[in-house]
């Protein structure tokens, strides 16, 4: 790519249509490399963008389009120059998971998590779901919601960066750390709060679960918006997977989404902050997902959770 164009402070890269207003222009390349619009021929695409700026010339002869003012990035355009990837940490939905660094317009430096999408093994309909996530996250600003940073969108790979919650998952926390009981009951309220808090947002989340609240800092924070969707209701789509081990029985039933789906999701994973050495990642996780879904559907209630033996009493 043009590395004087990923410079320009109007060059928004690979955001999708749904974070910008656009309108489309053919910008031909010939074989010497020059740009082509309009039977007028460029060096750069910068010099074709100052051209029409100066001159105020239209760039299209089919109708009248000129270019006055420039739309600078905006504060959650990232550059890629500004991230540093230090480890993987595993990989998720739609590329890797790193661990890096990232550099802020006053120079310091704070840790990161990064999302990488690789768009040659993505559809289109992933990387609208990977902006989507990063769309909603940049409303967000509350302690037991992880904080979004920005989006790093000039060339490939798509990064979406957000804060690094240095103790990783809670459920894995509390397996490795006994904790008293005052502070299991302050974990438990931190995570109501942030629920409370993307409610407060009109913001379904959909997949609270124990592997997406995160620990660190000593606050509970809630992650991974892949599912969440804008509003109070929200139907699901039959085609796509769900997390059902967690899912309110009236929600698999009718295949409605509501906030109060989310709150039931809560509920499941609560006797896992007072169980040390047996929160299992999935609740009822005896049961296969057959079984489970034929009991939901039957009773409208969770199989009660079986804790294994000799795991210790709560504090």
């Amino acid at each position: 790519m043009d590395k004087q164009l990923s410079c320009e402070s109007w060059y928004h890269g690979l955001l999708p249509r749904e974070d910008i207003k656009i309108k489309h222009f053919v910008i031909s390349v010939l074989q010497s490399g020059r740009f082509i619009i309009e039977n007028l021929e460029f060096k750069s695409v910068s010099a074709l963008v100052e051209y029409y700026m100066h001159t105020k010339e239209s760039i299209m002869k089919s109708e009248d389009v000129i270019l006055r003012n420039p739309i600078a990035r905006q504060s959650w355009e990232l550059s890629h120059d500004d991230v540093e990837l230090t480890k993987k940490l595993g990989e998720g939905e739609f590329g890797e998971v790193h661990a890096g660094k990232l550099r802020l317009k006053n120079g310091s430096k704070v840790s990161v998590a990064v999302k990488l999408a690789k768009l040659d093994y993505l559809t289109k309909e992933q990387i609208k779901e990977f902006m989507h996530e990063a769309r909603l996250m940049r409303q967000f600003d509350h302690p037991n919601v992880v904080k979004f940073y920005g989006v790093a969108a000039g060339q490939e790979p798509l990064m979406v960066i957000m804060e690094l919650v240095k103790c990783g998952a809670l459920a894995s926390y509390l397996k490795r750390t006994e904790q008293p009981m005052e502070k299991k009951n302050e974990m438990c309220l931190q995570a109501a709060w942030g629920l409370e808090y993307l409610h407060s947002k009109n913001v379904i989340h959909r997949d609270i679960a124990a592997r997406n609240c995160l620990y660190g800092a000593n606050q509970v924070k809630i992650s991974d918006f892949g599912l969440s969707r804008k509003g109070t209701v929200y139907r699901m789509d039959p085609a796509k997977r769900v997390p059902i081990r967690w899912l309110a029985p009236e929600t698999l039933r009718m295949a409605i989404y509501t906030q109060k789906t989310d709150v039931f999701s809560y509920g499941a994973i609560v006797p896992g902050f007072h169980e040390v050495g047996c929160w299992s990642e999935n609740p009822n996780h005896r049961y296969t997902m057959a079984e489970l879904v034929r009991h939901l559907q039957r009773t409208l209630q969770i199989p009660k959770p079986k804790f294994e033996e000799n795991s210790g009493k709560s504090d």
